[in-house]
């Protein structure tokens, strides 16, 4: 039997269909004509049954009264199975939305088909289909979002003989305006949350639908909950990985800097590496510096932590080599991290090592920083921006002088001199409770206070010197006139010896064989002029206080590391002021 395109439709038993076969005690309406089909075959004769078993041949078959069976909904079951192994063994097909309606409406016989997922901005069209299998151009404009709504918030499923008489919707205004007859929706779940919900609809019959049709839709709904859920979780696990390989890239630059910076300590270490006045690292003869160098000769020699507390710049990780160079643990591994640079979901992993299989991407096993300084030093560097959480752990693994790997069961044993530095005010963040107070006593045990390079300028000669011989041994350190020096000695350095160091090396690449006075940066200059007195450049009041804004801009930018929220917070404005300003001067925050 072929439904030739007829307008009403071709039933058989109760179901639109377009072509299907047809058996004996089938019945077909086509229009207002109904049409029985009986077999022409005379049966044979049987015996006549008595009893239970005259009971029940009288009652007829459940399946065969409403249809269940191959035809029926026993074959549309099959096919569910079938669409849900398909959309089982391919989660991630770009297909797989519109594989999910199209099952839809192939199965509860519809018109059309919807499905609509949830997210935190609302319910939105992931899919819309029709009977064609094409798809809808202005879904938004086809559905009742009411009853969409409905069961996407409840988890209940809707069925609607005549939704424009049903006393639920009659009401609303989406079914009064779109004449809808039939409809079904159902909602696709995963554990412990709804995603959305399939909606199909009938326009042009009603009655369309029978719970048959729902149960069939429901447990398509559900294996297709399923098949979204590891969709979710594969892109999920892809977003991990790219993010795991871009740190990967960061840390391997971060050892590789470590590396040269390694190298380098090497060469100022003129004996080999067994302390004393080898190391020359060190440079300056100020008399702050000559406490410093006495204080830290006092310190190396014993086992005990180390908080270095000092300005951003101003040398904090060589103070920490020089303990170590200094110490009994000189022949062991220095090894250093810089806390604020690796994100709180792998610090741990850095620190302590996981085994393998304890995260996403941990292919093998791998040893934490404390387990490779076993007999050295670790240096945490900027320690203040450790999370609470990991302050815990730190502190547990300082009391106990043991370890345990991510996903590990027993715990290492570690032989570790710990050297903490921080530009923050640890004893302010004790107060405002972002710091541990028993963890700062841990680690204060012995403190020490690297002086910024204002409070000792008489090392900037020699530092100056240090960095154009290191910048520029082969081609000849240039000759700094006494005028160019009175500048650089002048300034007040806010970057201190990272940001003096910074200025050799592009003296060393824009200087020729003399550098004076008109080599140098324009902004130290202008900060020099002023402390010297030499007032006669400005030509008025506005350019005195935009030299002094630039100065104080650039210090609270150097002392913040950059961080325009904390320079802000230094200089007393607003972050959006702080903006206009280096709009304004033309400052680039580092």
């Amino acid at each position: 039997m072929v439904d030739a395109g007829s307008q009403n439709g071709t039933f058989r038993n109760g179901r639109r269909v377009r072509s299907a076969p047809v058996r004996p005690g089938d019945v077909v309406v086509v229009g207002s004509t109904r049409i029985i089909f009986e077999s022409d075959e005379v049966p044979a004769q049987v015996p006549r049954k008595t009893g239970p078993e005259a009971k029940r041949a009288a009652s007829p078959d459940p399946d065969t009264v409403t249809g269940v069976g191959t035809d029926g909904l026993g074959k549309r079951l099959q096919r569910v199975a079938e669409v849900t192994r398909a959309l089982s063994s391919e989660p991630g097909s770009e297909s797989l939305l519109d594989d999910i309606i199209d099952a839809a409406v192939e199965l509860t016989g519809s018109e059309r088909g919807f499905l609509i997922l949830s997210r935190k901005e609302g319910m939105e069209f992931a899919a819309a289909r029709n009977i064609g299998r094409e798809d809808q151009a202005t879904p938004e404009f086809e559905v009742s979002w009411s009853i969409a709504i409905q069961v996407g918030t409840r988890g209940e499923a809707v069925l609607a003989v005549n939704a424009a008489e049903d006393e639920r919707f009659s009401k609303l205004e989406s079914v009064e305006s779109l004449g809808l007859r039939s409809v079904l929706c159902v909602p696709v779940t995963a554990p412990n949350r709804v995603m959305g919900v399939i909606y199909v609809d009938n326009r042009l019959h009603l009655g369309a639908y029978d719970p048959d049709d729902q149960s069939v839709l429901e447990i398509l709904a559900d294996q297709a909950g399923i098949a979204l859920a590891n969709r979710l979780l594969m892109s999920d696990l892809v977003n991990q990985k790219t993010e795991v390989e871009d740190l990967n890239q960061r840390l391997e630059a971060e050892v590789e800097r470590q590396g040269d910076e390694l190298g380098r300590m090497r060469e100022a270490i003129g004996d080999g590496g067994d302390g004393g006045e080898g190391y020359r690292a060190m440079i300056g003869g100020s008399a702050r510096m000559d406490e410093l160098r006495h204080l830290l000769q006092k310190v190396a020699v014993t086992d005990f932590s180390v908080l270095v507390h000092g300005e951003s710049g101003t040398g904090k990780e060589l103070v920490a080599r020089y303990i170590h160079a200094n110490s009994g643990r000189a022949r062991g591994p220095f090894v250093s991290i810089n806390c604020a640079a690796i994100p709180e979901t792998l610090l741990e992993s850095e620190l302590f090592g996981h085994v393998r299989g304890a995260f996403t991407g941990a292919d093998s096993k791998k040893r934490g920083l404390f387990e490779v300084a076993h007999r050295g030093t670790l240096l945490l560097d900027e320690v203040s921006e450790m999370s609470a959480a990991m302050q815990s752990r730190l502190l547990r693994v300082l009391q106990e002088n043991e370890v345990r790997p991510v996903g590990g069961k027993d715990p290492i044993q570690v032989d570790v001199r710990v050297v903490a530095a921080s530009n923050r005010d640890l004893a302010s963040m004790i107060r405002s409770g972002e710091f541990r107070e028993d963890l700062y006593y841990r680690l204060r045990v012995l403190p020490v206070v690297v002086p910024p390079l204002r409070e000792r300028r008489d090392d900037v000669p020699d530092l100056i010197s240090h960095f154009f011989q290191a910048c520029m041994a082969e081609r000849g350190v240039p000759t700094v006139t006494p005028d160019a020096m009175d500048v650089l000695c002048s300034y007040a350095w806010p970057g201190n010896v990272r940001e003096l160091e910074n200025e050799i090396k592009r003296l060393s690449v824009l200087a020729g064989p003399v550098v004076d006075r008109s080599s140098i940066s324009k902004h130290i200059l202008e900060a020099g002029d002023m402390l010297v007195g030499k007032d006669s450049d400005f030509e008025n009041l506005s350019r005195l206080v935009e030299s002094v804004e630039t100065r104080e801009i650039r210090k609270a930018l150097g002392k913040s590391q950059g961080n325009k929220t904390r320079a802000a917070e230094l200089l007393g404005i607003t972050r959006f002021t702080l903006q206009r300003k280096l709009d304004k001067y033309d400052i680039q925050a580092e």
